[in-house]
């Protein structure tokens, strides 16, 4: 069971953390309590071997196809993690013996994952056991393993057997060919791996030492043997640990690929292998807490640029925050613009290291107010693979760029033809979202056209985010469909966010997104000019801009889109509001995801009432300037007393739309359980990966619900609002490259410039001019639906 306290003094909060060995939790610990850097991610599986364990380590972007009728994905890459540990000839595991002291925890403020263990042997025997590992946010290649050895009762004779492991597989599919494999100086071993298809080189090396109370009173070696297997290399180190003297064994390794920025242009594999061995040998000069230090100073400096504080009576919510922001750092490739942030991140196998519209929806909008030069990096992706998604929108038959559901290096449609079975026939379900799903073109868009509006970065606009804009409007104008009869343009035979419901014609969520990214095209062809005459010259000769214009024009126009009903409720489809209801409770209470699809198949549930995540309270979200609060609330009601909330992406979105309309009890509910989705007790919750848009939608519902934050066109709005469990709220957001630290609680709100110059702002619906420092009152009123009942315990549901 995971503990949420176990942090005291600087550190309360900071953990999160493991107090009793169970199995059934390895997979979901070993993602959640993940280690990375944007470059590499490694998940946290423990160093002894255990069935059913899950070792993965992933290098961003080094994607592979293994085989003509599979999708490409990121590939597993040697293990350099395992270590079989033999004291006094007893094989060190957590199945054998007895446990009398254990604890795992990671350690969110400096990145590092810590376990303690008091084990007894099968010969009764004691020994403390401590191990610690980190990935480098100083190094983007290294990696860093210490375990320290006291025997309790006797003397110990202890062998290490531990090196690179490359029989690592992708669920059972194998990405690489055996490399050459070497030993250095009688200390360093490399390893190298090529990818089967894609033909990227992977250069792993390691080195380990052992020592006393410091790196430099090292232990002679007994026995240190090398020796090859199939895939792989291994050390074998013998040596004597005297009682109750701690013993110190470290191992440090590195990664290098032929992907990597510093070698794609020229690359030459014996240079890249001669550079890595250089760089362990640099970094075995040091020890493990001094390499550490260094990574830890980068996660102090970056904690300190972007922690969110939550004064809260139920203290989870604070880590859930800080494990949110955790883990948004260390999925994102922030060194390469070639790459992006895959659905899991770099933490499992899940969705095989695709990027979806997670990215743009859920994860950018953090990077824009905190760090806008790595959203720019992000978008930047989708420009460098914009060749892919026009090659898409040729393949059917439209024109402009058409964005693939799943993307990865080139931008080409990746999406697995095949997926779960239908229970009633038997047979594999089809995927129709990657042929089916095209709202991904219009979020994209959108994303670029926000990322403009807070940045005002002009020269992005120029080089990169026009050129999307108008083609994914292109697009949208070649998509819809003229309907004569009634005099209006069609969107047909989509799937919107809700996967739950295929082959619609006229998805709220999609029909409005189209709408605004014409929209968008409109204004930027009036604006561009102005900005840079030469810019829009050269994207008119490119894409006859002036020649689509009228289209654009008459599309924008005369789009449809569906309007409230008599009864407030705007329809989801052309369909969905006649469709059968069924009683959901028993989906919506499980554990497992899409439970529903165990009882009726795909296509039953396309004719029921029944939503994966609301797409009309989706759209209440992005474009809440286009409804007043009765009408977000009636739908937001409605929805959701329809949805099973079995997409990770649905809570945080319902619990910022319920902040719209005040009902703040209801949204803080919603946040529980959008932080809970990873975090909480469900033992299978994470086995593949966390939940990468999860993580970006617990900030979004702290920071744009509870703290009101909207960007309207560029213009800073606050309006917050806190559940009753909080009595304040702190943090910073950048726009339009000024810093501005908000700070909220029952009494006041103060807003202060950080770096100076004058801003506009909107708190409350008045108009303010921010200089330094703006000190206004709460709005009390704003809590209405608050209620004193939540209690700490319900996190342990």
């Amino acid at each position: 069971m995971l503990s949420y306290s176990k942090g005291t003094g600087e550190y309360e909060n900071w953990i999160l953390a493991e107090e009793d060995f169970d199995l059934k939790y390895q997979n979901k610990c070993e993602s959640i309590m993940a280690l990375g850097n944007g470059y590499l991610g490694l998940r946290s599986s423990f160093e002894e071997p255990y069935v059913g364990q899950i070792r993965n380590m992933f290098v961003a972007g080094t994607y592979n196809k293994a085989d003509v009728n599979e999708v490409t994905e990121l590939p597993n890459a040697a293990d350099v993690v395992e270590m079989q540990i033999y004291l006094n000839s007893e094989l060190f595991s957590l199945t054998y013996g007895k446990i009398l002291e254990y604890s795992r925890y990671l350690n969110l403020k400096d990145g590092e994952l810590v376990r303690e263990v008091l084990w007894e042997s099968p010969k009764g025997l004691r020994y403390r056991l401590l191990f610690r590992r980190f990935v480098s946010l100083d190094d983007l290649h290294f990696i860093g393993i210490k375990v320290s050895i006291t025997p309790i009762d006797e003397d110990a004779i202890v062998k290490i057997k531990t090196g690179i492991n490359g029989k690592m597989t992708n669920s059972g599919v194998q990405h690489f060919k055996d490399g050459e494999k070497r030993v250095y100086e009688k200390e360093y071993l490399q390893l190298i791996q090529t990818t089967t298809e894609s033909n990227i080189d992977f250069v792993i090396n390691c080195c380990c030492s052992c020592y006393l109370e410091n790196k430099m009173n090292r232990i002679f070696y007994i026995r240190k043997d090398f020796f090859l297997e199939r895939r792989s290399i291994f050390g074998l180190y013998e040596f004597k640990a005297k009682k109750n003297l701690t013993i110190n064994f470290e191992k440090f390794a590195n990664v290098f690929t032929s992907r990597d920025k510093e070698y794609a242009e020229k690359y030459n594999l014996q240079e890249m292998r001669h550079d890595s061995l250089e760089h362990l040998k640099i970094c075995s000069l040091l020890s493990y807490d001094e390499l550490f230090e260094k990574s830890k100073s980068k996660w102090r400096q970056y904690w300190k640029d972007v922690e969110v504080r939550v004064e809260s009576k139920n203290s989870v919510d604070q880590l859930a925050l800080r494990f949110a922001q955790y883990h948004l750092l260390i999925m994102t490739p922030m060194h390469d613009e070639r790459f992006s942030v895959g659905a899991k991140g770099l933490t499992g196998e899940g969705y095989k290291g695709h990027v979806f519209w997670d990215t743009e929806l859920f994860i950018l909008p953090y990077f824009q107010y905190n760090m806008p030069n790595i959203a720019g990096q992000l978008l930047k992706y989708r420009y460098l693979t914009l060749e892919g998604a026009r090659k898409k929108a040729k393949q059917y038959g439209y024109e402009g760029a058409m964005y693939p559901w799943e993307s990865a290096y080139t931008g080409e449609e990746e999406t697995p033809e095949w997926a779960a079975i239908n229970i009633i026939t038997g047979e594999p379900t089809r995927v129709w979202s990657g042929i089916k799903e095209h709202h991904i073109t219009a979020d994209i868009a959108y994303a670029v056209w926000n990322y403009y509006l807070s940045t005002d970065d002009v020269d992005f606009l120029k080089k990169y985010g026009s050129e999307i804009i108008f083609e994914c409007a292109w697009f949208w104008c070649s998509r819809a469909k003229w309907n004569s009869n009634k005099s209006r343009y069609e969107i047909l035979d989509v799937i919107g966010p809700d996967e739950y419901t295929e082959h619609v014609d006229n998805n709220a969520y999609t029909n409005y997104m189209a709408h605004y990214v014409i929209s968008i095209a409109l204004r930027l062809y009036d604006l561009l000019p102005e900005i840079d005459r030469e810019t829009f010259e050269f994207l008119d000769r490119k894409l006859n801009l002036k020649k689509r214009y009228d289209t654009y024009l008459d599309v924008y126009n005369k789009l449809y889109l569906p309007k409230p009903n008599e009864n407030g409720i705007i329809p989801q489809d052309d369909t969905f509001l006649s469709k059968k209801q069924i009683d959901i409770d028993k989906y919506r209470n499980s554990e497992a995801k899409q439970s529903i699809l165990l009882d009726y198949s795909r296509d039953q549930v396309v004719n029921m009432q029944v939503l994966k995540q609301a797409d009309v309270v989706m759209l209440l979200y992005v474009l809440k300037n286009l409804f007043d609060k009765e009408v977000i609330e009636k739908n937001w009601k409605y929805y959701e007393a329809r949805t099973i909330h079995d997409s990770s992406l649905s809570m945080a979105i319902h619990s910022i739309v319920a902040t719209f309309f005040d009902d703040i009890q209801a949204a803080y509910e919603c946040f529980k359980q959008a932080s809970m989705i990873d975090m909480g007790q469900n033992p299978n919750s994470s086995d593949n990966g966390i939940h990468a848009a999860s993580m970006g939608g617990i900030w979004l519902a702290a920071v744009i619900g509870f703290g009101g934050v909207f960007n309207n066109e560029g213009i800073l709005e606050l309006n917050p609002a806190l559940p009753y469990e909080w009595e304040g709220l702190e943090f910073d957001i950048k726009l339009k490259l000024r810093k501005i630290h908000i700070s909220i609680d029952r009494d006041k709100i103060e807003i202060t410039s950080k770096d100076g110059g004058i801003t506009d702002i909107m708190v409350y619906g008045e108009k303010y001019i921010l200089e330094k420092r703006l000190v206004l009152p709460y709005r009390k009123e704003s809590q209405q639906g608050c209620s004193p009942d939540v209690k700490a315990e319900d996190y342990l549901s």
